[in-house]
């Protein structure tokens, strides 16, 4: 589906259409929602429609686009047939990649409702201004995010802010990336600054709905700090950027106590359909009965039945594992007897037993030459795990889940976080990294590491102090589409690729040529590119 059907497509035309009747012709009227938001119950239901145009967020961008594409995963590097997953991991994926086609028609999405929600909010008059102007926040949150997204996708994009005729946004020229978050993404962000603080979000009617986890102060005030930590990075490189992301992770980190498990045993509840929202700053939310979390059932390869307590919900199996030298991060002993607590069994799986007709799971374990010159034994085959509420998970956490409930595979009642406080908690302490203040950074990352009974570490230095940072974040955000968005950051993308293609004996499949400049984001899709030919310029390495 293309942009251009993309538009047609308007605040879910607040109907309900099939997809063929939006490829063949476009609505009566283009701003149907004409009818619609004349109430703020009605615009609250806009607006939740917004939310639910993030549901495939999860599988798209953040596992295949972002975590399959980092130094986390390793992917079995397919040639003998189309596996996004694979293309993706090995780095020869092009601009006929289905799942960023993918990607960017559902944020696009995002944007196209988000649009029509801010026009039609914005000049309605309501009984009630404070939810009106939450709700245009809200859109405001929403849209901002979008287009952080793309930008981070697929560098310079058409820039839309208003709905718009498919003929208008046919010939609009890329942006280019920076200008989109200067021009959009800020001052997006800085609008929902406004939204109410955590708890105090409201319905259509008035009424807080804590429950439904929305975008707050909060998760402005974080989103605005992982955008001025981009900028601060690579391919901006605006040192200047690193003040103002001081600024919000200082008013983020304030409510700390909000956000933060205590305990270990609280930490991995927060991957439990019990804790959703519990202390996420910002979640993808699902729910059984249709709008579940579709990711899981890509990203986690299959389990015995009673994992799914015997139910049948099946996992797709693809060959997506913890990159070796990542999984013996979580090996090491420490000085209680234990090893990383987020690790074997939350984390990742190393394997499983023999069922009723299911084979035990065969892990195997490679040599693994270090540069220091020695050498240890590491499983290259662990499972994602993660962002399963399995049934031995559950039992362990004495919590519950009625599996039976799920209507398919991809209806995993699990919200996927965009936002967490470990995260703020750790950009901060890269920012006291370049300050200087090694005592400070290591603070933090001590604080995280204590929790999951690892012992504290040290640095001599602000050099190694960073180090020890960026390995933290590497092993308490695994699975959660960070690390990508790191790497391109710390421009390191690259050389860690071709690093792991090495440890890996450069398998068939792998070709560190494909490593090419430029391919920190994805091409832009084929489609797209054919909808004005001339128009778009295709992104360096493509």
């Amino acid at each position: 589906m293309k942009l251009k059907n993309i538009i047609y497509i308007g605040a879910l035309l607040l109907t309900a259409t099939s997809c063929n009747d939006l490829l063949d012709k476009p609505p009566v009227d283009l701003l149907s929602s004409d009818g619609f938001y004349q109430t703020t119950a009605q615009a609250n239901q806009g607006i939740l429609g917004v939310y639910a145009d993030l549901r495939y967020a999860t599988d798209q961008t953040y596992y295949h686009l972002s975590e399959v594409r980092s130094d986390n995963v390793w992917v079995t590097p397919e040639t003998n047939g189309q596996r996004d997953y694979s293309d993706i991991g090995s780095f020869r994926a092009g601009s006929e990649l289905i799942m960023a086609e993918s990607a960017w028609n559902m944020w696009y999405k995002v944007i196209y409702d988000a649009n029509v929600a801010i026009q039609k909010i914005s000049g309605a008059t309501y009984d009630n201004a404070d939810v009106q102007q939450q709700l245009l926040n809200e859109a405001h949150f929403l849209r901002g995010f979008a287009y952080f997204e793309l930008v981070r996708l697929f560098g310079n994009i058409p820039m839309v802010t208003e709905p718009s005729s498919p003929s208008t946004v046919n010939n609009l020229p890329q942006s280019d990336g920076k200008t989109i978050i200067n021009e959009v993404v800020i001052p997006d962000l800085t609008a929902a600054l406004n939204l109410p603080e955590r708890g105090k979000i409201l319905n259509g009617v008035g009424k807080a709905v804590p429950e439904q986890g929305r975008a707050d102060k909060t998760a402005a005030a974080a989103m605005l700090a992982r955008v001025y930590m981009t900028l601060s990075g690579f391919p901006y490189n605006d040192a200047s950027a690193q003040t103002q992301a001081k600024t919000y992770l200082n008013q983020v980190l304030a409510k700390k106590a909000d956000y933060w498990a205590p305990d270990i045993t609280e930490w991995r509840k927060q991957w439990t359909p019990d804790y959703n929202n519990k202390y996420s700053i910002f979640a993808i939310q699902y729910r059984t009965g249709g709008a579940g979390n579709t990711g899981i059932f890509n990203f986690v390869k299959s389990l015995p039945p009673s994992y799914t307590a015997g139910v049948g919900v099946r996992l797709f199996g693809n060959d997506i594992f913890v990159e070796k030298t990542l999984r013996y991060e979580f090996d090491h002993k420490y000085s209680k007897g234990n090893k990383d607590l987020r690790g074997e069994g939350w984390t990742f799986l190393d394997g499983y037993p023999a069922e009723a007709n299911t084979n035990a799971y065969s892990n195997s374990k490679e040599q693994v030459n270090w540069i220091s010159g020695s050498t240890d034994s590491v499983y290259v085959q662990s499972i994602w795990y993660k962002p399963l509420p399995s049934k031995p998970k559950m039992d362990e956490l004495g919590l519950t889940m009625d599996y039976a409930a799920l209507k398919d595979y991809n209806d995993w009642p699990c919200n996927f976080p965009i936002l967490r406080i470990e995260d703020m908690m750790l950009l901060n302490a890269e920012l006291l990294c370049a300050e200087g203040n090694v005592s400070g950074a290591l603070a933090a990352v001590n604080e995280i590491r204590e929790r999951a009974g690892c012992d504290p570490v040290s640095a001599a230095s602000a050099d190694e102090a960073l180090k020890l940072v960026k390995m933290e974040r590497r092993l308490e955000l695994a699975g959660e589409g960070v690390r990508w968005f790191d790497e391109v950051r710390y421009n390191s993308w690259k050389q860690d690729i071709v690093s792991m293609f090495n440890r890996y004996g450069n398998k068939a499949g792998t070709d560190a040529a494909n490593v090419a400049d430029g391919r920190y984001i994805y091409a832009i899709p084929a489609n797209q590119m054919a909808i004005t030919p001339g128009l778009y310029h295709q992104n360096l390495g493509y």
